[in-house]
């Protein structure tokens, strides 16, 4: 538990600021104040009206005035004035609350998209989807109750203070009775915690289904497993239901437990104040409305209480996340990076490189050479490595041992983020984001002209369609581009690449998915690039490009 309140302090005084909760807190006291004074006002009201033979006002009593007139304006006074200062506690702690969601969002987003590749490839996109979907919720929840039980607190000390001026003995046995109650309750939040914890892992159970389903829907209406995937989300779905209903459950059999315990505490407190203490009548009746409101307050504590520490695990989980993401972050991340210079070489000196675990060592001593301008193919059996060797090229991974040089200067992780602004990376199977033609290519530069759009699309051999499109530019593609061909997505994706105009270009397959026809169209629209860029092309097809400088192939992790 202290783990968690640790977690969330980090969080909320990140995230919202802790200047922040000093206004909050002072509401939060004025509150109890005013609600308590409130009360004890009570008193002399009921005096004043004849309830009892009052002997003369005495302590702060005797400050009041006397008159009954005088007595209500006073009292009207302080409730209006409780209920501004009530208004704006629950506007100032839901602008705190809001404020917290947005940023602690923005900030999980920020340090995802700025952690490195390295880090980033070993995590389960699932797992992030858990935390955005519904961590950073229980996160919400949590603070909420976090900033709702002091103020419970406080409303609860100002009835107890104003308790102990009408029946100290009394009140002293009420906290006595509050004190033992809440220590029996004790494992009852011990064990809402440990189910919030289970709901915590339950969530993310069924986040992994649910991506995983979405990332392989035609596979899996491919081969008919719609069942597989349906009884693996009935059963993730099903965990996080019993987790959460053990915890509606155990909140239940606790506040059945507490209205028996309370209503009979209730009654024997009142039965001792008339009966054996013979306390005035006005004394009476303050004392059975601050009873009859202290103790299903109490109440009210601990179910707060248990619902906060049933949420809070969360805390940990997303203080744990973010944290991890933001030490894995790039060292120059953020769009202060420029790109950087590219004239003459770059080249791999004995580089070597391997995942660790379980996995070899992929790449055993490789030198490489791609001179500015030229066109080199890359070819070898799957799993050789290849995708490896572009990944370090594009500052994306980083050697174990060895170098790489742009034009003579170290490529380190401090200036990778700069050099990745000036390389074009194309994979086997192009990304498109479902949005229009122009928005897709707006993504590589979003300043970019229709002009040099059009050009682009031109380069990558795509200008006939474009003009047959009704809609020109602004035609959406659908969902990863399914309303175009297999080719016509990779020129799309190569012509975004181009718009770029990146001094390096990654090819890592780009034409193996397509048949034939669109195949020799993609490598001939790459091998027109000669002399645009320097261009480094894996390919399976080695020999199709023949203006190729120079061709290599990687052999059990080195190059031939």
């Amino acid at each position: 538990m202290l783990a968690d309140l640790k977690a969330a302090w980090r969080l909320c005084g990140a995230q919202a600021g802790v200047r922040r909760l000093a206004p909050l807190t002072l509401l939060v006291v004025l509150a109890g104040a005013t609600d308590g004074f409130g009360l004890a006002l009570l008193v002399p009201l009921l005096n004043s009206l004849g309830a009892t033979n009052a002997s003369p006002a005495s302590g702060l009593y005797a400050l009041l005035p006397p008159s009954l007139p005088a007595l209500l304006l006073l009292f009207l006074a302080v409730v209006l004035l409780r209920a501004l200062i009530s208004r704006a506690r629950q506007i100032v702690a839901a602008e705190f609350s809001y404020d917290f969601a947005v940023g602690l969002r923005v900030r999980a987003y920020a340090a995802i998209a700025r952690a490195s590749w390295s880090y980033l490839r070993r995590q389960r996109a699932a797992d992030f989807h858990a935390l955005f979907l519904t961590e950073i919720e229980r996160v919400e929840h949590a603070t909420y109750l976090l900033l709702e039980v002091p103020a419970r607190l406080s409303i609860l000390a100002a009835h107890f203070v104003v308790a102990f001026a009408i029946a100290p003995g009394f009140t002293a046995l009420a906290l006595a009775f509050g004190g033992a109650l809440a220590w029996l309750m004790r494992h009852r939040l011990t064990e809402s915690r440990r189910l919030g914890e289970l709901a915590s892992k339950a969530n993310v159970r069924v986040s992994r289904e649910i991506t995983e389903f979405l990332q392989a829907l035609k596979l899996t209406k491919a081969y008919g497993a719609e069942k597989q995937h349906i009884d693996a989300f009935d059963l993730a779905a099903r965990g996080a239901e019993g987790a959460d209903l053990a915890a509606t459950r155990l909140q239940a059999n606790t506040r059945l437990l507490l209205d028996g315990i309370v209503a009979v505490a209730l009654a024997g407190f009142l039965w001792l104040a008339a009966s054996w203490a013979k306390l005035p009548l006005a004394d009476l009746l303050v004392l059975i409305l601050v009873f009859q409101r202290l103790l299903p307050m109490l109440q009210s504590v601990q179910e707060l209480s248990q619902q906060f520490v049933h949420a809070s695990p969360a805390y940990r989980s997303v203080a744990a996340a973010i944290e991890a993401c933001e030490a894995a972050a790039d060292r120059m991340a953020g769009t202060s990076a420029q790109p950087l210079a590219f004239e003459r070489e770059i080249r791999m000196q004995d580089v070597r490189f391997g995942y660790g675990g379980d996995h070899p060592d992929v790449l055993r001593g490789i030198d490489l050479s791609l001179p500015a301008g030229s066109l080199t193919v890359l070819a070898g059996v799957s799993g050789a490595g290849k995708s490896t060797i572009l990944d370090l090229l594009a500052g994306l991974l980083a050697p174990q041992s060895g170098r790489i040089l742009v034009d003579g200067r170290e490529l380190t992780p401090e200036i990778a983020p700069a050099w990745r602004r000036s390389v074009g990376t194309m994979a086997q199977e192009a990304f498109l984001f479902h949005a229009s033609i122009r928005e897709n290519l707006t993504w590589a530069k979003p300043d970019a002209s229709d002009e040099a759009m059009l050009e682009t699309l031109r380069l990558a051999g795509l200008s006939e369609l474009i003009a047959a499109l009704p809609r020109g530019l602004d035609t959406v593609v659908g969902d990863r581009g399914a309303s175009l061909s297999g080719g016509e997505r990779q020129r799309l994706a190569l012509a975004r690449l181009l718009l770029r105009a990146p001094r390096l270009i990654l090819l890592d397959e780009p034409a193996s998915a397509l048949d034939a026809g669109n195949e020799d169209r993609i490598l001939e629209a790459i091998a027109g690039l000669k002399g645009r860029s320097t261009i480094l092309l894996v390919t399976h097809r080695p020999h199709a490009i023949g203006a190729a400088d120079r061709q290599v192939t990687l052999v059990d992790g080195r190059l031939v």
